[in-house]
């Protein structure tokens, strides 16, 4: 067998990169050429790598998506890993393996602090310690309800300009951004990315979605013959959200069905005259910490909440995540201290973690967990469930509690990248 080699992929290889695609998940469908350009010139120059074997041939290839995703209501630097292809000849040959480890390397090299992914084979990236962390959930509403809310502040007629309702263009990108982004905080959520202001301006210029902007909020959606979709609505007042819901479910005589993949507890749910669909699908994506001091620290957390807590962390793929630490919460934010030492370089000038195999006295007390159970914990999984899973030993009752409260959260992603 060929020794795999990872490296950077560069423009001349894009084409043997899409046949591998072609091969694993068939052609490009309508539009795909445009899209493939575009995620092709985002990642290019570090954010796309190849496995190749002694004869230089590419044998598989995968992006890392540059995002900002919310934590606790703060945004952090996510690598969104997607587009993760390997040639049909060279399955079971390690190729998959070698280029999630790469992947994970590069992202801790470009500051990108967590990871996200929707994986198709979900044993392959929890061999790299990724864990469930989510769901993408569509969740479907009648048309006839949403419009209703906008009847009772006079936005029934997109074209009333009711409270400065008007459609949103290019130039409204900036806007939209710092909308979402004050959204996230205001909120406290965890799990929504935010797109860039190219991205947005990128959306708006090509019209891939329509969009309305409203005095404190605005919305963007897809309309189909069989439903809309909306992708993003944001608002800061209940007037604002009733009139871009109004706006949403303004042609429900003719498209009667809304789908939409915001937050499962938006306040929509608490004001509409009706209730969901009962066929609410949802897709699993998994998360990843690339490095867990620089994620601590800029998380968001309860203002009231007040902690200091021992974890013990085992991660080969991050060695930087790897050591006992001190997690410690006050006034909103959180700090990550080593209490173990600080990690040391050998050969190669790889981070090698530092030894925290023994149980000494008081070990046992401290809880235990390798990148899968500090992934799951990030995301909002109790440590009871961590337990019963297999995930985390040692502990006491105390840290247990004091973890739980830390890491409370119900992420959600609703953009499937």
């Amino acid at each position: 067998m060929n020794a795999l080699r990872t490296r950077d992929v560069v423009e001349s290889d894009l084409p043997a990169v899409l046949s591998i695609r072609a091969r694993s998940f068939g052609p490009l469908g309508a539009g795909g050429d445009a899209w493939w350009q575009r995620v092709s010139a985002e990642t290019l120059g570090g954010r796309m790598l190849a496995v190749v074997d002694e004869s230089g041939t590419v044998l598989g290839a995968g992006r890392i998506r540059p995002f900002e995703q919310a934590w606790g209501g703060r945004h952090l630097r996510m690598g969104g890993v997607a587009g993760v292809y390997v040639d049909p000849s060279a399955r079971g040959r390690g190729v998959a393996t070698t280029l999630t480890r790469a992947l994970i390397r590069r992202m801790g090299e470009l500051g990108d602090v967590v990871s996200c992914l929707f994986p198709t084979t979900p044993t392959l990236y929890r061999r790299s310690g990724y864990e469930v962390g989510g769901m993408q959930t569509q969740t479907t509403y009648a048309g006839h309800l949403l419009r209703a809310l906008g009847t009772a502040v006079g936005a029934d007629d997109p074209g009333a300009g009711a409270r400065g309702l008007r459609a949103a263009g290019p130039a409204d990108a900036q806007r939209l951004h710092d909308q979402a982004l004050e959204a996230g905080t205001r909120h406290g959520l965890s799990g929504p990315m935010v797109q860039s202001v190219a991205t947005l301006r990128g959306t708006l210029e090509r019209d891939e979605l329509i969009a309305y902007v409203v005095d404190g909020g605005h919305v963007l959606y897809d309309l189909s013959e069989q439903a809309v979709t909306v992708e993003e609505l944001v608002a800061t007042t209940p007037e604002a959200a009733a009139t871009l819901w109004g706006v949403v479910g303004s042609g429900s005589s003719a498209v009667p069905t809304v789908h939409t993949y915001l937050d499962p507890r938006d306040p929509v749910a608490l004001v509409l005259g009706g209730l969901p669909a009962s066929d609410v699908k949802q897709v699993p994506w998994m998360g990843r910490v690339i490095d867990l001091e620089a994620a601590w620290q800029g998380r968001g957390f309860n203002r009231h909440l007040s902690l200091e807590v021992d974890l013990v962390v085992s991660d080969a793929d991050a060695p930087q995540n790897s050591g006992r630490w001190t997690l410690a919460v006050s006034g909103g934010r959180g700090t990550a201290t080593r209490t173990d030492g600080t990690a040391v370089r050998g050969d190669g000038d790889a981070l090698l973690p530092p030894d925290i195999t023994s149980t000494g006295p008081g070990e046992r007390e401290v809880l235990r967990v390798e990148a899968r159970g500090l992934s799951a914990l990030w995301c909002g999984w109790s440590v009871s469930r961590l337990r019963q899973a297999g995930l985390a030993s040692g502990g006491t009752p105390d840290a247990d509690a004091a973890l739980d409260a830390a890491f409370a959260a119900h992420p959600f992603i609703p953009e499937y990248f």
